[in-house]
């Protein structure tokens, strides 16, 4: 059905993904010699803007950073609703309050790490922490931030920080996508929930942690439940593929559980888990006006992102090509 509240937004989008980046160019800045010589390409892209402002090719993540507080300011001008434009902000208002609390906690300072792109300034941010004050955030991130300060206050734990906040934020995300009676935002949550808990439920399995962590790191949401990893935990980790040949995910899971039989490195499951989301984003670029083609372009964005990233490493510490090609993620055009 057409929706003309999708009309600006979309009209928008579709001439900004004609700047995003092909796998022309991004074989151009592999082949490139260093680091340096992949920024100039860059420079030949939407990244001009930011590339004169870099004193060397080590300042690549501000560029990065640069170019994702320009996509999420779009966001924010062309979202039809502030609850859209919260659902895909969340994860860097998450980001960061996990960096102030463990901050907090362990009294030291990672202001570096902090992003300004979340639906929050990161100096309300600070305030809200360091004041124990969290009556403005959704109930559920308000108890989360309540129960990380009464308990982690003797001993912190970062990664029960994590964990805690990861929950409350994929809850709200598919709360919102509820809201916005969009089953393409919906099913596109509860497929990154899926993705996320069978991850956790492979490195559990590795690491030998008990069956009762489960409760920790399985979310809810997703359309595989919780008594499917718990009926399931005791199997051999080569096999939990089989146990998704119904399902959209039989193919990601197989070939990264191959890898790892292989090489005892998650890296391929990662790399497919990733190129999995984004194919599911790209269903945007087929829809003529909706939420789909808004949550296509930020995946696509997101993804260029880890892609530039990857080559920027890559040149940095001398990798060869073959293997920066074998760890790129899928692109959106």
């Amino acid at each position: 059905m057409f929706d003309d509240k999708y009309l600006y937004a979309v009209t928008r989008i579709r001439a900004l993904e004609t700047k995003l980046l092909d796998k022309s160019k991004i074989e151009r800045m592999i082949d490139t010699k260093n680091a340096e010589d992949v920024i100039k390409v860059l420079t030949e892209t939407e990244y001009a803007c930011t590339a004169p402002e870099m004193n060397s090719a080590l300042d690549y993540e501000m560029l990065l950073l640069n170019e994702l507080e320009t996509t999420y300011a779009f966001l924010r001008e062309i979202a039809p609703s502030k609850e859209i434009a919260t659902l895909f902000l969340l994860k860097y208002d998450i980001h960061n309050l996990k960096v102030l609390l463990k901050s907090s906690l362990l009294g030291e300072e990672y202001d570096e790490l902090l992003f300004n792109i979340g639906s929050i300034p990161v100096a309300k941010l600070k305030e809200m922490v360091k004041e124990r004050n969290f009556r403005e955030f959704d109930p559920i991130i308000a108890d989360a931030l309540k129960g990380v300060c009464d308990n982690g206050c003797e001993t912190p734990d970062p990664q029960l920080i994590d964990l805690i906040l990861d929950r409350s934020q994929y809850q709200i995300m598919y709360n919102l996508a509820k809201q916005s009676k969009s089953s393409f935002l919906v099913n596109f949550i509860s497929a990154q929930i899926d993705m996320i808990n069978i991850r956790s439920f492979l490195r559990i399995r590795v690491i030998g942690f008990g069956r009762d962590y489960l409760t920790k790191v399985i979310f809810p949401n997703g359309k595989l439940g919780f008594d499917f990893y718990s009926k399931y935990f005791d199997e051999p980790i080569e096999t939990i593929a089989e146990k998704l040949w119904a399902t959209d995910y039989y193919k990601v899971i197989q070939e990264g559980l191959e890898s790892y039989t292989k090489t005892r490195s998650f890296t391929k499951l990662e790399r497919l888990i990733d190129d999995y989301i984004l194919e599911f984003a790209k269903k945007g670029k087929y829809v003529a006006f909706g939420i789909e083609p808004i949550v296509g372009y930020l995946m696509a964005k997101e993804n260029e992102a880890k892609i530039i990233r990857i080559i920027m490493v890559g040149k940095i510490n001398d990798i060869p090509n073959e293997i920066i090609r074998e760890r790129l993620r899928d692109v959106y055009v």
